[in-house]
């Protein structure tokens, strides 16, 4: 598939800070940053794909970001049995893991509750609204995979058609993130992505970190490897998320390409996550 490279060029000094000579001179830097016409990325070897024991259980001190309680969210079952929701199935499952401990402290692949509470977000009704569309499209078209992306923690009720029968898990959403690409199957390695301020005079220049999903590995990259069927505002959205301090959440795999002749390493967008408050 044919692939448009995201790639962040800028002018600052790698210190942040000005040079003497500049100051000297009173002018600033300017240099013109090219990148070559594409006609595909290559794949290449995923340093960040796989569990491995240098994962760890927190984040690294000196980590941009914090991975870790990140869970892929799934319905199971295309319908209701009623309005109360007895028959919701959700599926939590650790992102990039094949562990996860549930709510009675097993562990197994994935973990079941039965709904999603959303209450803690404030969340608006057309924020609302998609996150349960979101969540409804992975069990309507399962091929798709996850759709959702939550912190939080499990919240242990009783089951509102019959309350003396404690078996009412739910799981309460601190943090959610959306898929943005409509459609698009969720597949590869979950990484969090973010502008590392780093800035070079040529390029190409790694000015993107990659987290992967609850590890500690981290690499910096080159940029994003965008499907070229993706459109303007979409790759707008996307770029947006990067620069912010939540920054992006994709699945992906490794690709190369090249920009001014210099080899590249950036992430494929299977799917794209943003983060919604």
């Amino acid at each position: 598939m044919a692939r448009l490279m995201l790639m962040q060029c800028s002018i600052n000094m790698l210190t942040r800070s000005l040079s003497l000579a500049s100051l000297l001179l009173g002018s600033s830097l300017f240099t013109a940053c090219t990148t070559e016409s594409s006609t595909g990325t290559t794949a290449g070897d995923d340093a960040l794909a796989g569990e491995t024991a240098a994962d760890g259980s927190k984040a690294d001190d000196n980590a941009l970001q914090d991975t870790f309680g990140i869970y892929t969210a799934t319905k199971i079952g295309a319908f209701e049995c009623n309005g109360a929701g007895s028959c919701t199935h959700v599926e939590l499952a650790l992102a990039g893991k094949s562990s996860t401990t549930c709510a009675d402290r097993t562990k197994g692949a994935t973990c079941s509750v039965r709904t999603l509470d959303f209450s803690k977000l404030s969340l608006s009704t057309t924020a609302l609204t998609n996150a349960q569309a979101k969540l409804q499209s992975s069990a309507s078209t399962p091929e798709v995979g996850a759709q959702l992306l939550v912190r939080g923690k499990y919240i242990h009720g009783s089951n509102p058609n019959q309350p003396n029968v404690p078996d009412w898990v739910t799981f309460q959403v601190t943090e959610l993130w959306v898929a943005t690409v409509d459609g698009a199957v969720t597949d590869g390695t979950f990484v969090m992505v973010r502008d590392n301020g780093l800035r070079c005079i040529t390029a190409p220049c790694p000015t993107v970190n990659e987290n992967r999903l609850n590890s500690s590995r981290n690499l910096n990259m080159n940029g994003l490897d965008y499907p070229a069927e993706m459109t303007a505002s979409q790759t707008s959205k996307i770029e947006a998320a990067i620069a912010k301090a939540d920054g992006l959440i994709v699945a992906g795999d490794r690709t190369h390409g090249k920009v001014a002749g210099q080899a590249t390493t950036l992430r494929s967008i299977n799917q794209a996550f943003v983060v919604v408050k």
